[in-house]
């Protein structure tokens, strides 16, 4: 009989705990959010196949993802707070893409994103790797590219490049957006390019890439993963030494290894740096081809091609935003940094980022790559991979191990 009257306090406290946990959730203010897509001229509503939204509170990164309907809306209920909307979804012929930032809900609202219709480019990146390990290792990176067409592609003049940060001056956060931006596009309607720019060579036809196939661009084409340890040092996931190119510069620092019989790729213009190098964190990277079949050594030749950032004094290489075959971008794992985005919704409506080993902080020298996921495969088995410019959708989010040459054989 003690022991009962003992446990009464006890079982009445936790009753009294759980009735005011109930208590306090029915308290939170929520308001309703309509989200209307508009589509574009030339897309009908018959033609949707599936369009999600997803919002983001920027102060929490919590997410909430909703699928619109026959009259393409979809309806949140959110906390009170600040929101980034990304619509992604497919037609019959094209992706669709749109994105709206800034929205502050704090009370029921209305919000309209105008979505871009964009098909999947023939050449895209496969898995991009520039995290390093430690002790500060981060000679190893790499960049591959694939076909993920059925028809054979050409390499020739496609141009490589880090996108700048567009941080303004004496400002080293990333938490903040790009001066070179205006409502999430790009004044003058082109990509700052910054640390070193290269591009392949060639006349048109003389780098052939074969169809579901992939060629590897190596910093230093050698095998990182033999090099002698230091105390403190890690070794590197990769190996290196099949690389089909090169990013070879004469005065890298440390210094590149230049390996005869590996194509280097050809040097275009520097804003800073003795080497292309992408911040280990996180940087969006770009991939284009200029138009009418002008060569990059002659666009890097004309005054045109240079901007200086605004309020500062480095000049960056720009390219026309209606050149872009692919771009990711690649972000800060903080979600701070996820905000912001640099890379236009036409191109990449999401983001993607590469995790430390606790699955949360940065990924700088976390030996981690960014892969783009598997959507399924041909009939004589070759890899679909997913494009739909939506790198949160198509990459394996806080990265994994890097994998250079290798092509998955089974579907994400």
């Amino acid at each position: 009989m003690k022991k009962f009257l003992y446990l009464l306090p006890i079982v009445a406290l936790l009753l009294g705990v759980t009735s005011c946990s109930d208590d306090k959730d029915d308290d939170v203010i929520k308001h309703t959010v309509t989200v209307k897509t508009i589509l574009p001229t030339e897309v009908t509503a018959a033609d949707v196949q599936s369009i999600a939204i997803t919002a983001t509170n920027t102060a929490t990164n919590e997410a909430s993802v909703a699928n619109t309907d026959g009259s393409g809306t979809a309806t949140f209920s959110l906390t009170p707070g600040t929101y980034n909307f990304v619509a992604s979804g497919t037609s019959t012929k094209f992706n669709l893409n749109g994105v709206k930032t800034g929205v502050e809900v704090f009370a029921n609202a209305e919000v309209s994103i105008d979505l871009i219709a964009t098909v999947g480019s023939s050449i895209i990146f496969k898995e991009v790797y520039f995290s390093g390990v430690k002790d500060f290792y981060f000679q190893d990176q790499f960049y591959e590219l694939y076909n993920n067409t059925d028809e054979v592609q050409y390499l020739d003049g496609i141009i490589l490049g880090v996108v700048d940060f567009g941080l303004a001056p004496q400002t080293w956060t990333k938490d903040q957006p790009s001066v070179w931006m205006t409502d999430g596009k790009y004044t003058g309607n082109a990509y700052p390019l910054t640390s070193h720019v290269q591009c392949f060579p060639g006349n048109g036809t003389d780098y052939p890439l074969q169809p579901r196939t992939s060629v590897v661009i190596a910093a230093n084409p050698i095998n990182h993963s033999a090099r002698v340890l230091a105390e403190g040092d890690e070794k590197s996931p990769v190996d290196l030494s099949n690389a089909g190119w090169q990013l070879y510069t004469d005065n890298a620092m440390p210094a590149d290894t230049k390996i005869d019989g590996i194509p280097a790729m050809q040097f275009l213009w520097k804003t800073w740096g003795r080497e292309m190098m992408p911040a280990t964190d996180g940087q969006p990277i770009i991939l284009a081809r200029l138009k009418d079949g002008k060569k990059p050594v002659d666009y890097v030749a004309e005054a045109s091609s240079l901007a200086t950032i605004p309020g500062g004094t480095n000049q960056c290489l720009i390219i026309p935003s209606d050149c872009i075959l692919d771009a990711i971008d690649i972000v800060a794992a903080d979600p701070a940094c996820r905000q912001y985005k640099r890379i236009e919704a036409k191109d990449d409506a999401g983001v993607a980022w590469f995790t430390g080993d606790d699955g949360v902080s940065n990924g700088d020298y976390s030996g981690k790559s960014l892969r783009r996921k598997v959507a399924g495969f041909t009939a004589a088995g070759k890899a679909i991979l997913k494009d739909t410019n939506n790198s949160s959708n198509d990459f394996i989010i806080g990265g994994s191990t890097p994998t250079p040459g290798v092509i998955p054989t089974v579907a994400d």
